[in-house]
């Protein structure tokens, strides 16, 4: 139980008839530190405080320059808990939000950010700190998902619809890595973001694209004005109709993809991928029983696709696109 210190002696204050106990240094913690201490204050629905246990600890979840910062009296800390299975597969991942991955703490333990609690300083500095993480390149990871918990994008009810078959395919396949599917998934996927033109402030239909982020190294690099190359006759005729229309779905793609080795054509490399954003694309679809609200909120009755990677994907795109977070789809509306 985290318990308020004794003041120093010798450097008591006195301000309404209470001594005021003196501030203490926390210099040295920072960022994802984890602390020993048995529970913390939550504030319950009815407005009544009660205290949460915590057996494995709480993380700090404030940013390292408001932990160090004398004119900072309170921080922000989160209960540490486990998660097993698929559900620790995701948060790892970064598709859970409410959850950050603690990576010093195991593979299974993460900062639980729906039981965040104020906490002040006088009482963190009686306790040790152990570091969550160790190297700048996950102190920054922690950073960036911690802030997203806080700022992601809310997209509106009815294209929320749109997205759950995308979501249920994904929360299904992702760390499953003898599946196909969950191989390209988890290894190739960077990260998949809703664009939306020319602004969502314009209202439904909305004209969305899905951009699917994948690693570097996966399509082949075109020079500027270069056309695109064209798939082999053999894929072309696997992939299309006579008409154009794609013929698959995103597993058997991804087990096509999965099989490309060095002498596959830079063409084929790179239709698959496009391919498969597009299979990922054509599953956005609201149930047959939706409203036609929800049915027509999307333009064409359909989202676009494109396939790029990280280095490729501008920062003014990255603006004004939203990653979809998979957590926070919620169910459709009850009717």
């Amino acid at each position: 139980m985290i318990e308020p210190p004794a003041p120093p002696e010798g450097q008591q204050a006195e301000q309404g008839g209470l001594e005021q106990p003196a501030r203490l240094s926390l210099a040295g913690f920072q960022q994802a530190d984890i602390l020993k201490t048995e529970q913390i204050p939550c504030l319950g629905a009815t407005g009544v405080a009660s205290w949460l246990p915590t057996p494995e600890g709480v993380v700090i979840i404030s940013q390292t320059c408001d932990v160090v910062r004398d004119n900072k009296e309170y921080l922000q800390v989160a209960p540490l808990v486990r998660l097993q299975g698929n559900s620790a597969r995701q948060a790892a991942k970064g598709a859970m939000p409410g959850y950050v991955l603690v990576p010093k703490a195991g593979t299974n333990a993460f900062a639980d950010l729906d039981h965040v609690a104020t906490v002040s300083k006088q009482h963190l500095a009686l306790l040790v700190p152990q570091r969550g993480v160790t190297s700048t390149q996950d102190l920054r990871l922690f950073g960036m998902r911690v802030g997203r918990r806080y700022s992601r994008f809310a997209f509106p009810d009815a294209i929320s619809e749109w997205l759950q078959p995308l979501k249920g395919l994904v929360i299904e396949k992702s760390g499953r890595s003898a599946s196909a599917l969950g191989h390209v998934l988890d290894k190739g996927v960077e990260s998949l973001r809703l664009e939306c033109s020319p602004s969502w402030d314009n209202g439904a239909p909305y004209d969305l694209t899905l951009l699917v982020v994948v690693k570097a190294g996966l399509l082949p690099v075109l020079n500027e004005g270069e056309p695109p190359p064209s798939a082999s006759a053999t894929l072309a005729r696997w992939l299309w109709d006579a008409d154009g229309s794609l013929l698959r779905k995103p597993a058997p793609i991804a087990e096509k993809i999965v099989e490309v080795s060095p002498t596959t054509s830079l063409g084929d490399r790179l239709w698959l991928w496009e391919c498969f954003a597009e299979s990922l694309a054509a599953m956005c679809r609201p149930p047959a029983s939706a409203l036609p609200s929800v049915a027509n909120s999307v333009a064409g009755g359909e989202f676009s696709s494109e396939v790029a990677t990280a280095r490729e994907v501008a920062y003014e795109r990255i603006l004004r696109s939203e990653e979809i977070d998979l957590e926070h789809l919620s169910p459709p509306l009850p009717r």
